[in-house]
């Protein structure tokens, strides 16, 4: 298969990576600004100009991995060749031709599928499934937290002036780090309520949002609390689901579920390591992709949920801002 990937940033090589690992797959590549494929990477890859004439490649799948701020554009000009599409979480950073991207990939039956790999995670996945088994009873709340160090990075860059520093490119921590928002929409139904407070202040002196306390009312009864900051250190993630008959806690530094009852802990392993499991998710999340454009597979995280997380990442910018 052929696949076109559109900016090659970290997550763009990553993804890159995986693909050119599984025989008979052909890598192309646009570049959208400085950042892009070092010679020294283990992939082979055709550049190509983002003016090309796409259907002179016979792309199978595109790969929307450059800054937020492009996403929508890039992906009506993908849309144009009626080419599945996988765009790299968030969907945008506004909601600014949104309807028209529907219209298009809606007529033309395109397959969208956002890029939230923590679905595809071993432990989001147990977790998903010991609610479903009523494992712990009832489910009344949820607590899910994501603080990192955003300096340390990428050593050799200057984090100031990254995408992820900057409102503008979409950047900020409500966007940059909309996992933990996502699943817990995908466990608990959609944000019917929702409120939030800015965290942090100017510790990094960036020119975005780096911390946030958000609330989230869903639909299904269940009140999720988030904690996401960019100045934390160390490294934390995640996530506590209380029921009324006990609660499920995972630690993504630890390979591991844990059912904790009022007199006794189940304890569930999920794999080897942690950033095993991290890179599984990102594998697993290609092989899916390649399923939906083959027509195997419906997406995960469609364009609509897409669309349905940014309103409510919006709502929290707005409250916070």
């Amino acid at each position: 298969m052929n696949f076109l990937i559109y900016g090659l940033g970290s997550i763009g090589r990553r993804h890159a990576a995986i693909l050119s690992g599984v025989e008979g797959n052909k890598i192309f590549a646009c570049r959208t600004g400085k950042s892009g494929i070092k010679s020294s990477e283990k992939f082979p890859y055709t550049e190509i100009d983002p003016s090309d004439n796409f259907a002179d490649h016979n792309i199978d799948g595109a790969l929307i991995t450059n800054p937020t701020s492009m996403h929508i554009e890039t992906a009506l000009k993908i849309a144009e060749y009626g080419i599945p599409m996988f765009i790299e979480k968030p969907l945008g950073k506004d909601l600014n031709n949104i309807k028209r991207l529907q219209k298009i990939t809606g007529e033309n039956n395109i397959p969208v599928l956002m890029g939230y790999n923590f679905l595809h995670h071993n432990a989001i996945k147990l977790i998903k499934k010991l609610i479903k088994e009523n494992k712990i009873g009832n489910v009344i709340s949820a607590k899910s937290q994501f603080g990192t160090y955003m300096p340390d990075w990428h050593k050799n860059e200057d984090y100031k002036k990254s995408y992820a520093s900057n409102a503008d490119m979409g950047g900020g921590v409500v966007l940059t780090s909309i996992h933990e928002q996502n699943y817990l929409t995908d466990l608990f139904g959609e944000a019917v309520e929702v409120k939030a407070m800015k965290t942090g202040g100017n510790l990094l002196d960036i020119k975005a949002e780096e911390g946030a306390e958000i609330l989230m009312r869903h639909e299904s009864g269940v009140v999720s609390n988030i904690h996401l900051n960019f100045y934390q250190k160390p490294y934390y993630r995640n996530c506590q689901v209380i029921g009324a008959e006990g609660t499920i806690y995972w630690d993504f530094l630890i390979p591991e579920v844990k059912i904790l009852y009022k007199d006794k802990t189940e304890i569930i392993k999920t794999g080897k390591g942690a950033f095993e499991l991290l890179d599984e998710s990102y594998t697993e999340q290609m092989h899916h992709f390649t399923d939906v454009i083959k027509g195997n597979s419906k997406p995960a995280a469609d364009l609509n949920r897409g669309i349905k997380d940014l309103e409510t990442a919006l709502e929290i910018l707005k409250q916070i801002n």
